[in-house]
């Protein structure tokens, strides 16, 4: 059907009822952009079967493109002369009632009612759409419905010749898998919203169906539509050993409105150190350990297989049972490792991101040329011996041969060198202390300050300095030195255990804290307990005043601010915080915030 002709009758129709010109030209661009009914490639095979499907939202939504996704992709699997024909309702951006009424009409003027074999729905306005018009569009088509979580069982049970792939539901079966990963979990935390309608079914189900049974053997909490800061303080509350569950793909903002699902996974991991699990495929990846997920394109697989077996059975054969869409487990190994998981429980058939092969397996060409080199290089030296020790006719032939013999092994120390070199490179943690390193510091420095920025939280960066070090290692000795510096490491990491702080040991022998979300005054907090843990510690040193070595600290914090701050500045402004302890004596802490305005504060050290 032709652009020109559908552009004919609209004009005909306005004539004959008087309505607008405007108003027809609607339907008309309507029918040309959200209607194709000839989307996929037509088959020259007149008994090539026809679907329909109905898309709630609009091409280049993630979701729904997934299960269109999945239908196409099992359809084309199938080698049966299909032709799958799409329309979107497009109601996240519209108002769906008069978008919904003048499709219905154009799809009247289609004839889909004999054009049609099958329908597919995805989510809930598509199927309501399609059981609405049902009598007039589809009176004999079977309607296959995909990705429902809250329409009401009595109005599907009631429609003829429907059947379809349902949301999953056994939530319990996710938390189970979660407490078997962590035996000594004593509470789980749900985080979730009712403001939008999909959140708000998950929050019910959890309520009716999860709770009842879970709060029989361990202790629950459901914390809803918290702003940040209130979530943050009602999670530190929580017991060391609790899980954490994400119900709702978004959580609010201060002003109101709601964040991305990629921002609230990333800010749920981030606020607290503890394990936090999702039943929602836009988080993994962003934080989350994992979760038992269902796919927008496992849905549309399935949709498309039930589909197939319909249209390959007799036309008055009962319609197949509805089935749960299949769910799936997906693990972030990144996430697993960070919360100590062991990975050796993960359930058989789970699916993983952020796998990373072992070292020797990413750098195998390399280190088996290297292997290579070296094997050579030594069969050239044994060789160079026996003939130096057959050939000793003249001192000259002699020194030829140990020429070319010293040049072989600067080749090979150069190819050593550089794979020791990109070995290096991959390394981010210090091998004395177990902090990172400079490099890994100065990466997840630029990182946080470009997150502090985009989200307007704060941020503090805590340099610190053993005070008379150099004195300490020229009577003490280097090896006596390095274990005290192993014993501060220990201190700095019983002291800050979020997940979401930065803790390395720069070179110097210093020593650097971010701490994300962190005010100066929460920083000083932490300061003055790195000062009093050191001197319960009591690491003797006769030259200090007080008999034991003290830090030096240098603090700089960022408040809630869009300005970009360079990560240079933020060291330098630390760094002269921290030389200024140092010339007052040191054991103590000098801090400073970096605003339009700055003031700086002192705190001693006990």
């Amino acid at each position: 059907m032709s652009k020109r002709f559908l552009f004919t009758v609209t004009a005909l129709i306005a004539r004959c009822f008087n309505i607008q010109f405007a108003s027809i030209v609607m339907i008309f661009l309507l029918s040309a952009s959200a209607v194709s009914l000839s989307s996929s490639p037509v088959s020259a095979e007149t008994s090539a079967k026809k679907i329909l499907f109905i898309n709630s939202f609009h091409r280049g939504y993630g979701w729904s493109d997934e299960v269109e996704n999945g239908l196409r992709e099992t359809l084309s699997a199938s080698g049966q002369p299909i032709e799958l024909s799409v329309v979107y309702l497009d109601t996240l951006r519209h108002d769906a009632v008069p978008i919904k009424d003048k499709l219905a009409d154009i799809l009247a003027l289609k004839n889909v009612n004999e054009a049609i074999d099958l329908v597919i729905t995805s989510d809930k306005p598509a199927i309501e759409f399609a059981l609405t018009h049902q009598n007039t569009l589809f009176p004999r088509q079977p309607i296959i419905y995909t990705a429902l979580t809250d329409s009401s069982t009595e109005t599907m049970d009631n429609a003829p010749r429907i059947t379809g792939i349902s949301e999953f539901t056994d939530y319990l079966n996710a938390i189970d898998v979660a407490l078997t990963l962590h035996p000594d979990a004593d509470s789980i935390a749900f985080i979730g919203s009712e403001r939008e309608g999909h959140n708000q079914h998950m929050v019910d189900v959890i309520k009716d169906n999860v709770l009842p049974t879970l709060s029989t053997k361990i202790n629950t909490e459901i914390y809803l539509d918290k702003p940040l800061d209130e979530l943050d303080e009602s999670l530190s509350h929580l017991s060391a050993n609790t899980i954490i569950f994400a119900l709702s793909n978004t959580i609010p903002k201060m002003d109101g409105s709601l964040y991305s699902p990629a921002e609230t996974a990333r800010l749920l991991a981030s606020v607290t150190p503890l394990p936090v699990y999702t039943f929602w495929h836009s988080h993994i990846g962003h934080g989350p350990v994992g979760g038992q997920i269902v796919t927008g394109f496992s849905q549309g697989k399935a949709a498309a297989q039930l589909a197939l077996q319909v249209l390959n059975q007799d036309i008055d054969a009962p319609l197949p049972a509805d089935q749960v869409a299949p769910a799936s487990l997906f693990f972030d190994l990144e996430a697993v490792e960070k919360h100590q998981i062991d990975s050796t429980m993960l359930p058989e058939g789970s699916r993983f991101i952020n796998y990373q092969a072992p070292i020797w397996q990413e750098y195998k060409t390399e280190a088996l040329t290297t292997l290579v080199i070296v094997f050579g290089l030594s069969s050239m030296v044994l060789a160079f011996v026996l003939l130096a020790r057959r050939q000793t006719e003249t001192i000259h032939q002699m020194s030829d041969e140990n020429v070319e013999l010293n040049q072989a092994l600067d080749l090979n120390q150069e190819a050593l060198d550089d794979v020791t070199h990109q070995l290096e490179e991959v390394n981010i943690v210090d091998e004395l202390t177990g902090l990172g390193n400079t490099r890994h510091f100065n990466d997840m420095l630029d990182k946080e300050l470009r997150r502090a920025s985009r989200y307007k939280t704060p941020l503090s960066l805590l340099l610190i300095s053993v005070d008379q070090f150099d004195a300490y290692v020229n009577t003490q000795g280097q090896e006596d030195a390095d274990k005290q510096l192993m014993a501060i490491s220990q201190i700095i990491k019983d002291t800050c255990q979020r997940s979401s702080d930065v803790l390395a040991f720069l070179h110097n022998a210093k020593f650097a804290i971010i701490l994300p979300h962190t005010t100066r005054d929460n920083s000083q907090v932490v300061c003055q307990k790195l000062h009093s843990g050191l001197k319960h510690k009591t690491l003797p040193f006769m030259l200090s005043q007080t008999g034991a070595l003290t830090l030096s600290i240098g603090l700089s914090s960022l408040e809630s601010t869009e300005d970009r701050i360079n990560p240079q500045h933020m060291f330098n402004t630390s760094e002269m915080m921290r030389l200024d302890a140092e010339r007052k004596g040191g054991n103590g802490t000098q801090s400073e915030v970096i605003s339009l305005h700055s003031s700086s504060s002192t705190s001693n050290g006990t």
